[in-house]
């Protein structure tokens, strides 16, 4: 690990750990046994995480059959692994609504950003009909630019001299010419301070050049997240970058796997999907 970024996270205070409830989800997300014990036990000592974890699993987005009133009705109508999957989304909004200033995001923006990001994400998953990797997409897109955080925390007045609607590949240049690697690199550093799994560090590491992530652990789960960073730009929730010009975009999804048709499917869908998670949880876009 570069010697600076060592140096930046452990210089990190209220960065330094996550809040003990998200701590125990990502746990929780690491066992692919879950039983439904630990997830109550975990989620229910929060009210307020009770209560948004509820609207979530109530979103059309889940299409249930009928409304679920507890977490444990949501648990046998969505099953574990995708309770814990949305309790920690929801846990993890608390950490990335605040602004931004070196990075020129308003309050919400990097949220917006992120969850369009985790629903484009896991929708690109669900062709595959992986439904596990459908839930690790989401979670993957909720903590991708989680770098930002740690360089805007500690770095904002430098960052500030980069030029705002700029490119993700002009950012990425400008952080490194700044401070000697980008947000990229730093939240995988993070994430390995915070005992992430690998394959959510390689998400984070490998998010905007996926294809150098090759065979490593979690290469589906980066090309999905990488893909649906792209096309949340496109779509307007760009978390501060400027989208890539529709041809390029095409080209660089068609790299990635996802054909014209899938994105048209994405498009149509994606902004709907995230105005209605938002709307759940008491926000707009």
């Amino acid at each position: 690990m570069n010697k600076s970024i060592q140096q930046l996270v452990a210089a990190t205070n209220e960065l330094a750990a996550l809040p003990t409830t998200t701590v125990r989800l990502l746990e929780l997300l690491d066992d692919p046994t879950v039983g439904a014990g630990p997830v109550l036990e975990v989620v229910e000592k929060d009210p307020a995480l009770t209560a948004n974890l509820l609207k979530l699993c109530n979103s059309a987005y889940y299409g249930l059959r009928r409304q679920v009133g507890t977490v444990r009705e949501a648990l046998v109508m969505l099953g574990n692994k995708t309770v814990v999957t949305l309790a920690f989304a929801a846990s993890m909004g608390e950490v990335l609504r605040g602004s931004l200033t070196g990075y020129h995001l308003d309050k919400s923006e990097l949220w917006h950003h992120t969850l369009a990001v985790a629903l484009g994400a896991s929708y690109l998953a669900s062709v595959s009909g992986d439904r596990e990797l459908r839930e690790r997409a989401f979670t993957g897109g909720m903590v991708h630019d989680i770098g930002k955080l740690l360089l805007d925390k500690h770095l904002g007045r430098q960052l500030q001299h980069i030029e705002p609607g700029c490119s993700a590949d002009e950012l990425r240049a400008a952080e490194r010419s700044i401070l000697g690697f980008d947000h990229a690199e730093a939240g995988a550093a993070l994430a390995e301070a915070w005992n992430f799994p690998p394959d959510l560090v390689a998400v984070i590491r490998y998010h905007h050049r996926p294809l150098d992530a090759g065979a490593r652990v979690g290469g589906d789960l980066v090309i999905a997240v990488a893909a649906a960073n792209l096309a949340a730009a496109a779509l307007g929730f760009s978390g501060g970058t400027r989208p890539l010009e529709h041809t390029e975009l095409l080209d660089q999804l068609a790299k990635l796997g996802v054909s014209e048709e899938l994105w048209s499917d994405l498009a149509g869908r994606l902004p709907g999907d995230l105005e209605n998670m938002l709307s759940l949880i008491g926000e707009r876009t």
